[in-house]
């Protein structure tokens, strides 16, 4: 008869599983179970936070054209204009490519490279933005490189 730790916890067992190794998959299995409970715990808490406060200015951004290749179409916006009519949250991507940095944060880049996909279902729902610190030239020939 099996014992609770040798019982799976679903139907599916590898082929020539030894009762030790059933045994710690269970015990693996139950910690990732109660993991994935806490982090919706968490998440259920901070989603009743209250509103934090106010913005203090309405930063300035430079903001180039979606055209890499019209390196003179700039324009400054306001964070205020970052809003459309029937969205009141905006997410801000910070991307990490500083004047100073030799080259652009590679998780950074990946993750951009996926929002590059899901941008247009954020928008659905959100404003969305990205900003880094380097100067625009250089974040557009990073963006050239990169396709």
């Amino acid at each position: 008869m099996a014992t609770p730790q040798q019982t799976p916890l679903h139907s599916i067992r590898f082929p020539g599983e030894s009762d030790t190794y059933r045994a710690a998959r269970n015990n693996l299995l139950q910690a990732e179970m109660a993991l994935r409970k806490q982090i919706e715990n968490v998440a259920e808490l901070r989603r009743k936070l209250p509103l934090g406060g106010a913005v203090s200015q309405d930063y300035i951004f430079e903001e180039g054209a979606a055209d890499l290749d019209n390196s003179s179409a700039t324009h400054t916006v306001r964070m205020s204009e970052l809003f459309q009519p029937g969205k009141d949250a905006l997410v801000i991507y910070s991307f990490m490519y500083g004047p100073e940095m030799k080259s652009a944060c590679t998780s950074c880049t990946s993750i951009l490279d996926g929002l590059n996909g899901a941008a247009p279902h954020i928008l659905d729902r959100v404003n969305f933005v990205v900003v880094a610190k380097s100067p625009l030239e250089r974040i557009r020939t990073f963006a050239k490189e990169r396709g």
